[in-house]
């Protein structure tokens, strides 16, 4: 049963894609260089690219589908059990971004920005015991100040406030032991900070160059745990660390004629931050017995990873404009340890369009092909083996308001 207590933690990881923190237009068209007030979570130096006030609301949503082949076999008796578990997972990420100059050469910025997960199992597979039902909450405030040190140079400072929520309702039990269905219920939650700091280069009138570091957020998530077994027990002791990774952006735009440019970027994400968790106070069931687990080792060991991506634009008219990329994402997780995804090749396209004077509307598609990934996990009662395999799609409308 401490094998299903670690996937469930493990699981969280998979469920957080890095670059749905805004639509596919700011996340894959140049994370670094961006000409509107999102920029206040991308690149607080960026703010200083445009000169008048702004206002943005942004939506998003992705779709996010896994399936899991393989067998569990019990090291205790050598039982198999063989199937398929499908898990489906769905993000909305509505933010808006504020940006106003104060000075002829300061910006600032004010962005907030929220995602929520929701992911459900398959609950008639018969491997449905090793992915849970999780729901995750999120929300940031982010203030930014930004200052044009001359015609080549700006530099600029954000502060990230963070609000965390993890909800929990793994299935335990297990079918060959002739056990019903029950629930533990885990939630969990924590306020956190962390800030970012970037650079935008002009070295011509057409190419643009920038830099952003952001720091990881550490949350010391502490709730409850409550299992719901025929017997029942509440640990108010639940708690864990959590992490955001620290991520390093680097990108380069450059426009050949005023209607035609092209960007690409560079990330480099810390994922190794996630190595070794530990997980306190865990209401589940050992045997036929409901107990509290004072502590539950978490193996992560994940990598730190890159992530490429080459895009273009093209100003059809005054009115119209539209954007083509794709990006390489490697994937930190390893399928010793968890039910992993592969690497992640996305593709997709964006148009914006100006409604009135001032006012811009903008919308995006991108698919995501994942590579399957094989699955090897050996624990002290538990040897799990198959295949996982993954897709996504995400859509988002953009609202630019120039005050």
């Amino acid at each position: 049963m401490r094998m299903s207590v670690r996937r469930l933690f493990s699981v969280f990881l998979l469920f957080l894609p890095p670059a749905l923190h805004a639509s596919f237009i700011e996340s894959t068209m140049g994370t670094a260089v961006v000409n509107d007030a999102t920029a206040t979570y991308h690149n607080p130096a960026a703010l200083t690219l445009f000169k008048t006030p702004q206002y943005i609301v942004l939506g998003s949503i992705a779709d996010f589908r896994s399936e899991f082949t393989g067998n569990v076999m019990s090291t205790l008796n050598n039982s198999v059990q063989s199937g398929r578990a499908k898990t489906h997972a769905n993000y909305y990420l509505p933010s808006m971004y504020l940006s106003t100059p104060i000075q002829e050469k300061w910006r600032i910025g004010i962005a907030i920005v929220s995602n929520t997960l929701n992911s459900s199992l398959d609950e008639t597979s018969i491997l449905r015991y090793n992915r849970p039902n999780t729901q995750i909450q999120s929300i940031d405030a982010i203030p930014a100040l930004a200052l044009q040190l001359n015609d080549y140079l700006s530099v600029g400072l954000g502060l990230n406030y963070s609000y965390a929520r993890f909800t929990s309702k793994p299935i335990t039990g297990f079918p060959a032991l002739n056990m019903p269905d029950t629930q533990s219920h885990n939630v969990a939650d924590d306020t956190s900070f962390g800030g970012n700091a970037g650079f935008v280069i002009k070295p011509t009138r057409s190419t643009l160059i920038g830099f952003n570091y952001r720091s990881a957020v550490s949350y010391q998530l502490r709730g409850s745990s409550q299992f719901r077994g025929i017997s029942r027990i509440t640990s108010h002791q639940y708690n864990f660390n959590y992490w955001t990774p620290a991520r390093s952006v680097l990108t380069l735009s450059h426009f050949i004629t005023p209607d035609l440019g092209f960007i690409s970027t560079v990330q480099r994400i810390q994922w190794s931050i996630f190595d070794t968790g530990i997980v306190h106070g865990v209401a589940t069931q050992v045997g036929t017995q409901a107990t509290i687990l004072p502590k539950v080792t978490v193996p992560y060991h994940f990598r730190d990873t890159w992530t490429f991506t080459v895009g273009g634009i093209k100003k059809i008219n005054p009115q119209w404009v539209v954007r083509v990329a794709g990006t390489y994402d490697q994937s930190p997780s390893n399928g010793h340890y968890q039910l992993a995804n592969g690497d992640t090749m996305a593709i997709g396209a964006s148009f914006g369009y100006e409604i009135y004077k001032n006012w811009i509307i903008d919308g995006s598609y991108s698919h995501a092909f994942i590579k399957a990934q094989n699955i090897d996990i050996i624990s002290k009662n538990n040897k799990i083996t198959g295949l996982n395999q993954s897709a996504g799609n995400s859509v988002s409308l953009k609202l630019t308001v120039n005050l």
